[in-house]
């Protein structure tokens, strides 16, 4: 009987561990560019490999929220308010410098929004930017040109695409006068470190974990580019220099 009872204590504790789910909920409110950008951060959380589940907030008026996320596969990302949230949403995903990545605005039939990788839009791992907003708001360039185009379809899942799709989100046109409350589920995301953008400042520029020659390869042939947030300026200065090559040098091993 001791034995009965241990066991069904073990199998819930592992039910409860397997149905868990890690929630960030917004503190006071997100900023809606990527300066202001909340980093989604938790206690305990490790940076890029402790996965987040779920995003909750609020919506004030005229609102948009914009949340620093890990992206450590594609493939597996995937970002929805269809079933989770009551009003008619729009989810995009933004580079760390700005630049569109993706797009939904009405989803399956649905006044919600998914966005994913199905359309080949992400560039690849690394540190992106998640933003929420009710319908009618798009991102507009610092000369007020669209960075998607407004007239596109609603219901595709769209890569940035138009006037200024080259540009940084620098302001939101339109605007929205309702407030509510939101929940965005989560696949494949993951909480970032206090670094924000400037995840690779540990010296690990693939994100693997280990920083060994793979990331030491990486700096060297991109020495002297720059930029802003290139994953090989691991000091996060705007530039690919010695100073970027010592850092892995010196945490060469950590992680392996």
């Amino acid at each position: 009987m001791q034995r009965l009872l241990w066991t069904l204590v073990v199998v819930n504790v592992s039910w409860a561990l397997a149905t868990a789910q890690n929630i960030y909920q917004e503190r006071d409110d997100a900023g809606d560019l990527p300066r202001t950008a909340q980093l989604v951060q938790s206690a305990g959380a490790q940076g890029c490999q402790t996965p987040v589940d779920q995003i909750q907030g609020t919506m004030g008026e005229n609102d948009v929220d914009m949340y620093v996320i890990c992206i450590t596969n594609p493939a597996a990302f995937s970002a929805t308010t269809v079933g989770a949230t009551g009003w008619d949403t729009q989810l995009w995903l933004f580079r760390c410098d700005g630049r569109g990545v993706v797009f939904n605005d009405d989803f399956g039939g649905s006044i919600q929004s998914r966005i994913d990788n199905s359309t080949n839009c992400l560039p690849g791992a690394g540190i992106y930017l998640l933003a929420i907003t009710r319908y009618n708001r798009f991102p507009v360039s610092a000369e007020g040109q669209p960075l998607w185009d407004p007239l596109g379809d609603p219901n595709a899942i769209r890569c940035a695409d138009g006037i200024r799709a080259d540009q940084p989100v620098a302001a939101w046109s339109g605007i929205t006068l309702a407030e509510g409350s939101y929940t965005i589920q989560l696949t494949g995301a993951f909480f970032v470190n206090e670094n924000g953008c400037c995840v690779t400042a540990s010296g690990d520029v693939n994100l693997d974990g280990c920083i060994d020659d793979t990331d030491l390869l990486r700096v060297l042939f991109a020495f002297g580019n720059e930029g802003n947030f290139l994953p090989e300026d691991v000091t996060c200065d705007g530039v690919v220099n010695d100073s970027d090559l010592l850092r892995v040098l010196f945490s060469f091993g950590q992680g392996c």
